[in-house]
Parts: structure tokens; sequence; C-alpha cells
């Protein structure tokens, strides 16, 4: 019986955890490219193939230690446009490079499609890594670790209160019991 009532709770909890947080694609697998080349792409440590100016010229990625240019703020932090994006839109970006003030350093010089795919899985990437948890996941965490801790209160609980109350009621039934 015991083991029984062990599995459904293995069960539950199993089930629980499934449904809160559910097996979900990376942003990084997303994007076909090479991450660690997007990276050297964007800080300028590889050149671009038509010579185009590093992305890190104008952008930085806050947390990464790739900060703005100097100080300088030319272009937006590209730390979450993923998020903002989606993989699709991304490749789209890097493929037209349409921006006003990009048109002029890359209508001559534009990415080529792997440069695109490896600077599109270095944002992916960054953009995973640079995301908190949310309230609702820190929610499932504390719940996931009550559940935890009430189980096992209750599995190795049950066989002490058993015990105790077996003489308490034995007492009572034959008479040797009570209040003296």
């Amino acid at each position: 019986m015991k083991n029984g009532w062990l599995r459904q709770v293995s069960l539950l909890l199993i089930c629980y955890l499934w449904f809160c947080f559910p097996p979900s694609a990376c942003a990084a697998d997303l994007v076909d490219g090479d991450p660690q080349r997007g990276k050297a792409l964007f800080a300028g440590t590889t050149s671009f193939a038509q010579g185009g100016a590093p992305c890190l010229a104008c952008h930085g990625i806050a947390g990464r230690g790739m900060g703005m240019a100097g100080g300088a703020s030319f272009g937006p932090d590209l730390t979450s446009i993923f998020d903002d994006y989606g993989a699709e839109g991304i490749v789209g970006t890097l493929d037209d490079l349409t921006f006003p003030s990009m048109e002029p350093i890359y209508a001559t010089r534009p990415l080529t499609a792997e440069e695109q795919a490896d600077v599109g899985a270095f944002l992916a990437k960054t953009a995973e890594e640079a995301q908190l948890p949310t309230v609702s996941r820190m929610t499932g965490h504390v719940a996931i670790g009550l559940a935890v801790i009430s189980a096992l209160l209750v599995v190795f609980g049950r066989g002490r209160l058993q015990g105790v109350r077996r003489p308490l009621v034995l007492g009572v039934r034959t008479g040797k019991g009570g209040r003296r």
C-alpha cells in the first residue's frame, strides 16, 4: 500500500512539473548559425566578408561585456532584439539592413547569408541568456518546493502517527488508559 501511494505522489509531481514547465525550444535553436562566430562578427574580431563595420561600432549588448562603443549610443542596445523580432524578423533585418543610419554603411557591403545566420544565432543566444526568471516561473519553483516537502513529510511521517496513536487507542479499549 505504501508503494502505491508513493507512486501516485510521484505521478502527480511529474504531471505538475510537465504542465508548469513544458519543454520548449531554445531561442538559439531557432536560428541556424554559429553563435560563437556571430559574437566575433558582432564585436569585430572577425571581419565581415564585404568589409562592413562591426555591429559593436554602434550597438551594445548589456550584461555581456559588450557596451556601447566608447560610451556612445549611435544605435540601440540589441540585448532583447530577438525577443522583439523573432527568428524570421532577425533574418529579414540582417538581410535588408534598411535602417536609414545603416544604409550608407551596408548598401555596398551586404552581409553574406552565413554571416546573417551567425549574427542571428548570437543575438538569439544573447536574448536567451539575458532572460531573468519571471514571477510565474518563480511561483512554480516555490510551489514545487512546497509540494516536495509536503510529500516527504507525508511519506516519512505516516508511520510516526500510527505508532503513537495505536497504544493510546489500545489503552482506552482495554480500560488501562485514560486519566489518573
